[in-house]
């Protein structure tokens, strides 16, 4: 289209494209075209900030196009693949200057977003606020009237966010997310959240006391009147569960309509039972249209399938199934395994009450698959699976959609580099990602020297300080468009090798791994090493990178290098 032509569009037209797109994305594609399209641009005023996983080239750009009035959602991250950005971020904005922002995500900072949260309560039009932490949440002390609150926690980790959160008011709160709260502090929030509607809550009995307080959590007069939506994952810490503990908890939460439950483990026997559940559900939540469970016991057989063929189910479409070694109850398709590993067989229609011409689902959800044995003859294709991880010698024809693969991991030293690569060319033009996780048997260069493959954005070598070779392999001729690189190292020199190989790199994480350093021989690196090294890579001089290097038990370096040349803070 010609800019004649793009400048009679009007200016509610670009508008209503923008509001489907990050800012960067905006920015990219529409900016310095025309003197009308820089005036749109400059006067529209709902920008979608989302700065996870981005390029710092377009980090820049956003932050140097953008006033923080335009601004009403932000997406902030400290990931290794943005390397102290928040840091980066408040050096050329402070968080009040957004004064209509309306959504703020925070996505494991550095310092717990504690800079950040401080001076939130300033914000008087943000509606939602979400923490992504693996390490602890901050003291919040005051929020702005929030509409969602999010706190996420990986399932692995726990830690009391008690005292975290027990300042803040929820009086106008409707969409609550917490991980690792105690039913205590769950009672006090309900206290104030009259308006709640939608909760996901995670709890962990690790004491009876905490136990107690869930089984008599409604004595404490608690107001749950407005709930219609619940996400509930309880977990015994070595207690079993009691179908009892928990019809207690949602008897009174009578206006609910869509329950989600999951128990991990120790789950008593009775909450397979379909018909207590239908006596349960018509007497106290007979608003209920949406089931959703996974329930953990050791008796999920086919017995027990059988009673969910009855009408009060199959009307609703509340369809179960038991997982292979009938260690679980499930609903499907919603807690469908999206993962598989070598399955020999499929799932049998005795295992689930899923009309047998939805069977497909089964195999159309999965999107990770694992080969992990040889010579097991698979009966099923599998078509939408974007990660594959190989640990045997052999793929079986036909099983799974190669075409479809954007992440491709091999863990096994029977595959040479030679096959993996052949295969990737041949086979899988929509591998973007690629992980080599065993220890490299020595690579020939007169076998590969014709072979390239550009569609390879990023490359992960766990075993490359184990690589040992008469001269150093060129990794950049079998990937020359390599963006984004994870890579152990033993020595500073791999680094510098790496980074002029590497030429079109916007992240790297380089370590090396537990017991794998020697204190005599640590790596000591400075910025204006890394100026030099990142300058003879892009073949002029830069100063537009970020890093960060931990020492204390083991070394590791991240990097998060901008394409244009230096970009000072002055110039945004």
């Amino acid at each position: 289209m010609s800019l004649l032509l793009l400048d009679r569009i009007p200016i509610e037209i670009f508008h209503l494209i923008f509001d489907y797109f990050w800012a960067h994305e905006i920015l990219h594609s529409f900016n310095n075209i025309s003197n009308y399209l820089n005036s749109i641009l400059s006067n529209y005023n709902r920008y979608l900030i989302n700065f996870e996983s981005i390029r710092k080239s377009h980090f820049d750009l956003v932050c140097r196009s953008i006033r923080p009035e335009q601004v009403i959602t932000l997406i902030l991250s400290d990931k290794i693949e943005t390397v102290n950005q928040s840091q980066l971020f408040q050096s050329l904005f402070s968080i009040e200057q957004f004064i209509h922002l309306r959504t703020l995500k925070l996505i494991e900072l550095d310092d717990d977003g504690e800079s950040f949260l401080s001076s939130l309560y300033k914000m008087r039009k943000l509606l939602s606020l979400e923490i992504n932490t693996n390490i602890n949440v901050p003291l919040i002390k005051r929020l702005p009237s929030l509409d969602t609150f999010i706190i996420n926690i990986p399932s692995n980790i726990h830690f009391n966010i008690d005292s975290s959160i027990s300042m803040i008011q929820f009086k106008q709160l409707r969409h609550l997310t917490l991980s690792n709260c105690s039913c205590r502090q769950l009672q006090k929030i309900f206290d104030q959240a009259i308006q709640l509607t939608s909760l996901k809550i995670s709890i962990t009995f690790f004491d009876s006391d905490e136990l107690h307080a869930f089984i008599n959590f409604h004595q404490e007069k608690t107001r749950l009147s407005s709930l219609v939506s619940l996400n509930l994952f309880v977990n015994g810490g070595g207690h079993t569960m009691m179908r009892s503990y928990v019809e207690r908890f949602l008897a009174p939460l009578q206006r609910l309509q869509r329950l989600e439950l999951v128990i991990p483990s120790l789950a008593e026997h009775s909450f397979l039972d379909a018909g207590q559940w239908e006596r349960f559900l018509s007497s106290h939540l007979s608003r209920l249209s949406t089931f959703n469970f996974i329930i953990s016991s050791w008796s999920s057989s086919t017995n027990i399938i059988e009673q969910y063929r009855r009408p009060f189910w199959l009307s609703r479409h509340w369809y179960v199934a038991c997982n292979d070694d009938h260690s679980c109850l499930l609903t499907v398709p919603y807690f469908a395994s999206t993962l598989i590993n070598n399955p020999s067989v499929p799932l049998s229609p005795n295992c689930t009450t899923l009309p047998i011409e939805q069977h497909h689902i089964f195999h159309d959800c999965v999107t990770d698959f694992t080969f992990d044995f040889d010579e097991c003859k698979l009966l099923s294709r599998y078509n939408y699976v974007k990660n594959l991880v190989l640990q045997c010698s052999y793929i079986e024809n036909n099983v799974v959609d190669l075409s479809q693969v954007q992440s491709f991991i091999v863990s096994t030293p029977e595959w040479s580099l030679y096959k993996i690569i052949t295969l990737i060319k041949e086979e899988m033009p929509a591998v973007i990602s690629l992980t080599l996780d065993y220890a490299y048997p020595r690579v020939s260069y007169q076998c590969l020297e014709n072979i390239s493959l550009k569609q390879v954005k990023k490359l992960c070598l766990p075993e490359y300080r184990n690589f040992k070779a008469i001269k150093p392999f060129d990794w950049s001729q079998l990937f020359p468009c390599v963006e984004r690189l994870h890579i152990s190292i033993n020595s500073k020199s791999q680094i510098k090798c790496l980074l002029n190989q590497f030429r079109n790199l916007i992240s790297g994480y380089f370590y090396v791994g537990f017991g794998h350093q020697d204190r005599n021989k640590s790596i000591q690196i400075t910025r204006s090493w890394l100026q030099k090294q990142i300058s003879c890579s892009k073949e002029k001089i830069t100063k537009n990178f970020i890093y960060r290097i931990e020492n204390r038990f083991s070394f590791s370096l991240c990097l998060w290098i901008g394409e244009d040349d230096e970009i000072s803070e002055n110039s945004y």
